[in-house]
């Protein structure tokens, strides 16, 4: 590890960020190595982390399969019937729950299930609304569960954690309807970040079950175009997202806001086994970080993880 690199990484995010609020933590070893917060945006502040949150939600997928509650290949329609009732498309009948936590379910679109890869944010709430049912949740909400199996083990006492209040809206795929979210700090959300790293062990205690982690966040549908997706991670197999990061590397995207301002912000979290690395950053939705969520490759997000990949050399 350098710290003069460390330092060029420091400068280059501050470049990019100049007076907008932000945070970068970067933790290896199990330490803090690297902090900065700028513009506004201390520690303690709070970001809405956005489409992180379908990991919480892939968890709860794991633990549910461990326990013989959860099975990924059973179809959604025989205990969620509302996958049809919404979308009003009979072929619906034929969704899993594996298409829907991998984004190729189709759902709400023309397309089949199982035929193409599509980051369908309504598709990923029907998950979560999938396995509230299976544990037979209020609500069909999984935020109560994802308190006692994470906030509180991880002591992660950031977290405020909450569904919105909105319906889904037949046709239209952005609309991610009655979501988990989780306003957390930077710290906090690295502590996720590292109980993935660590196969979801934390401090001797097994809260995710190690083989899931390993399925989730590899590519689980090899044999569709584009498909760089585990299970609520985006994976970087033949290096295809961050062509300067190790290939077991994966991570998410997260569009939010800042609290209690509401400005928008994005944020991204990366994992890296092989470095034994977790880093996060958030930003204004100005500067750019995780706008390029969807492309191949990125750009200014996989600059940013290359380049906490070169300060460890």
């Amino acid at each position: 590890m350098s710290s003069e690199r460390l330092n060029g990484l420091r400068t280059w995010i501050g470049g990019k960020t100049q007076e907008t609020p932000f945070g970068c933590l970067i933790m290896r070893n199990g330490f803090i190595i690297a902090e900065w917060y700028g513009g506004g945006f201390s520690a303690e502040s709070l970001f809405e982390i956005g489409s992180i949150r379908k990991s919480f939600n892939s968890a709860l997928i794991g633990i549910g399969i461990k326990e013989g509650k959860v099975d990924l290949k059973a179809k959604v329609v025989d205990f969620w019937p509302e996958i049809i009732e919404i979308s009003g498309n009979s072929a619906d009948g034929a969704i899993t729950l594996h298409q829907l936590a991998s984004g190729t379910s189709g759902w709400l679109t023309p397309d089949p299930p199982g035929t193409m890869f599509q980051y369908n944010n309504a598709a990923f709430t029907v998950a979560e609304r999938v396995v509230a049912r299976k544990y037979r949740l209020p609500k069909d909400e999984i935020a109560s569960k994802v308190q006692r199996g994470f906030k509180i083990p991880l002591g992660a006492e950031s977290w405020q954690i909450y569904h919105f209040e909105r319906k889904f809206t037949p046709e239209d795929i952005e609309n991610p309807g009655p979501k988990l979210a989780i306003d957390s700090n930077l710290r906090d959300l690295v502590k996720w970040g590292l109980l993935w790293l660590n196969k979801g062990i934390w401090e001797g205690r097994e809260l995710i079950p190690p083989d899931y982690v390993e399925l989730a966040t590899h590519l689980v549908n090899p044999c569709i175009s584009n498909a760089y997706y585990g299970y609520n991670w985006f994976v970087n197999a033949k290096r295809a997202l961050w062509p300067d990061a190790p290939e077991n590397s994966y991570g998410h995207a997260g569009w939010g806001t800042f609290k209690p301002s509401g400005k928008e912000s994005r944020a991204y979290i990366w994992i890296c086994p092989s470095l034994n690395i977790v880093a996060a950053i958030v930003a204004d939705v100005s500067v750019g970080f995780a706008n390029d969520f969807l492309e191949v490759p990125l750009k200014i997000t996989a600059e940013w993880i290359g380049r906490v990949v070169h300060s460890m050399k």
